[in-house]
């Protein structure tokens, strides 16, 4: 069997799981896992965990975004039991992922504290930011239509991922070693990771339209981040030289992929719907908080492929 027909078999049994298994269940389920898993840093002398601190920390970008996600659908009353759950873990993964980047985590692959007195002040400046929209994201009502409370939300969404941003480049800048982590992989990490945030703002941006919340900045805003995702996701399947990244370097890596390049695919006439103005009915809204979530949860396991594999070397 040809390399192409075999990756087409692979493909066709994880579309049938995959349309099987998109209940409302395992859609919370599956983000739920994307806490990063890496456990072989301890294996390896020279590495305090910097393919995991990448990793996790491009999380906590995600986790800005899915957060008033998960708020404003659940405002609306969408798919309520499970905005409510996604928004519940989301507050949960935040807090393990700051703790494990300043205090080490070694379940997380991340080992020791951290002692960069910049990096340090950019988590706490992260933090700080956090407290105060979690506690007004925690404290929305199921189905209150209080549209004023989420576009609060969504004003403070734009600093609060800025400054995530900023942690995660101080982060990669500061653990890309050559001992530990080329910068090429480095690259891969931050890149497939910055997908799932990119998923996340989305469907954020998509629940904004649909309210009627800041509608046209979240229009310009879902066609600027699809343009950015399609974009990498291209970059990421088959390369591009001139900016130094790889094709994928494993065929689980390539598998996950395609499977994105698909989900993504799928996704598009619905985006096309809330970009022109149409009216999106509950079902619609409901699938693209999935589909989204999805994606998020598909890319995450792609990270980790590329956090794996980066340590193959050493």
């Amino acid at each position: 069997m040809s390399k192409t027909t075999n990756l087409k078999t692979k493909l066709a049994a994880s579309r049938r799981f995959t349309f099987s298994g998109l209940t409302r269940v395992a859609s919370v389920a599956s983000i739920g896992l994307c806490i990063a898993t890496g456990a072989s840093a301890q294996n390896i002398a020279t590495d305090v965990g910097a393919s995991e601190r990448i990793n996790i920390a491009g999380q906590l970008s995600t986790l800005s975004q899915r957060i008033i996600a998960s708020a404003c659908n659940l405002n609306s009353g969408i798919t309520v039991r499970e905005s409510q759950a996604v928004l519940q873990i989301s507050a949960e993964q935040f807090t393990v992922i700051s703790d494990a980047l300043l205090q080490g985590n070694r379940r997380m692959g991340v080992l020791g504290e951290e002692t960069r007195p910049r990096t340090l002040q950019v988590i706490s400046s992260l933090n700080d930011e956090w407290g105060p929209l979690l506690d007004q994201a925690t404290a929305t009502a199921v189905a209150a239509d209080d549209n004023a409370q989420i576009k609060a939300l969504a004003d403070k969404s734009g600093p609060l991922l800025e400054t995530a941003n900023i942690l995660v480049s101080e982060i990669t800048g500061q653990y890309a070693d050559p001992v530990a982590l080329l910068h090429a992989d480095a690259l891969l990490i931050d890149l497939s990771g910055r997908q799932r945030t990119l998923a996340a703002q989305m469907s954020k941006d998509v629940c904004l339209i649909a309210s009627g919340i800041n509608v046209e900045q979240a229009q310009a805003d879902l066609a600027k981040n699809a343009k950015l995702f399609s974009d990498t996701l291209s970059a990421l399947r088959n390369g591009l030289e001139s900016v130094g990244v790889r094709p994928p370097p494993t065929a689980r890596i390539e598998e996950g992929l395609q499977f994105a390049v698909e989900e993504w695919d799928a996704l598009q006439p619905l985006l096309e719907q809330a970009q022109s103005g149409a009216s999106l009915d509950e079902a619609t809204r409901q699938r693209v908080f999935f589909a989204f979530l999805g994606i998020e949860a598909r890319m995450n396991n792609v990270t980790v492929l590329y956090d794996k594999n980066s340590k193959l070397g050493l």
